[in-house]
């Protein structure tokens, strides 16, 4: 699915830096955030902190691609 995300300059410059040195593109970031994120709520806890977020991409980019659940 294609869609148009709107994000300040600053923070997709800070993405873009970051999914770089995880040797990913900027939407496989977003797609990876948005997934733990949205587990975490599912799950009953509040959003991770910023270096937990970093650590469970790292895990998800090593895991390769996320599967979906049907």
């Amino acid at each position: 699915m294609a869609m148009t995300l709107r994000l300040p300059e600053e923070l997709a410059e800070r993405g873009r830096r970051y999914a770089a040195e995880l040797g990913i593109s900027l939407n496989g970031l977003l797609a990876i955030a948005l997934c733990e994120y949205l587990d975490a709520r599912k799950a009953g806890r509040v959003a991770l902190p910023p270096r937990a977020l970093a650590q469970a991409i790292a895990r998800q980019v090593k895991a390769g691609p996320v599967r979906r659940r049907r």
